[in-house]
């Protein structure tokens, strides 16, 4: 990131001073929420899921990468999801890692570059702890992010709305995005996926 510039302020006897000013910043804040359908399991985060329930979507159905996505583009106010990506372009069960990597590399276009991930996983139907850490490493790994700048949290909706009923899943996601000089550098290719625990 570029170095900070000074800003100049008057003090109370009329001096000027320079001061640091504060570096840019931006924050997204993204949200999906996905039918769940009888199935063989489903994508969250990247990591698959193992149970008798699958996403009803046109891409792999991952809402947690869906939600990442959408908070990236509403940090610099570049739309949502849905304008990069739909039926239109998106082939079915395609990988939603692709959109991740694809914005990011947008964000970099305009200098942004993701400095915290914080993420809520509202899920009644499976108990999503067994696979907190594997979700938390593999979003670390497509945002080229340290996995402690990663925050994934589960919570359930006590019987309520849809969610409670097992019929759906939600995520909310936030982003923290420092602004600097813009990237003309390919994002690279995130290690492969691990399999799943």
């Amino acid at each position: 990131m570029a170095a900070i510039p000074a800003a100049r302020f008057q003090s109370r006897e009329g001096a000027y001073v320079e001061k640091p000013a504060l570096p840019p910043f931006r924050i997204g804040f993204g949200t999906d929420i996905h039918r769940l359908v009888p199935g063989d399991g489903f994508r969250l985060g990247g990591i698959d899921i193992a149970c008798s329930l699958a996403c009803d979507a046109v891409s792999d159905g991952d809402v947690l990468l869906h939600a990442v996505v959408d908070a990236m583009l509403g940090s610099l106010a570049l739309g949502d999801i849905g304008d990069y990506y739909n039926a239109a372009n998106v082939a079915p069960g395609e990988d939603s890692a692709r959109f991740v990597r694809e914005t990011l590399a947008l964000l970099g276009t305009r200098g942004g570059r993701i400095v915290n991930l914080d993420a809520v996983v509202d899920l009644e139907a499976v108990r999503f702890s067994p696979y907190r850490l594997a979700v938390r490493e593999r979003l670390a790994a497509l945002l080229h992010l340290p996995v402690d700048a990663v925050s994934v949290k589960a919570k359930t909706a006590e019987g309520f709305g849809p969610v409670g009923a097992g019929e759906a899943v939600r995520v909310q996601a936030v982003v923290l995005v420092a602004l600097g000089p813009p990237s003309a550098d390919p994002v690279p290719p995130p290690p492969p996926e691990k399999a799943r625990p």
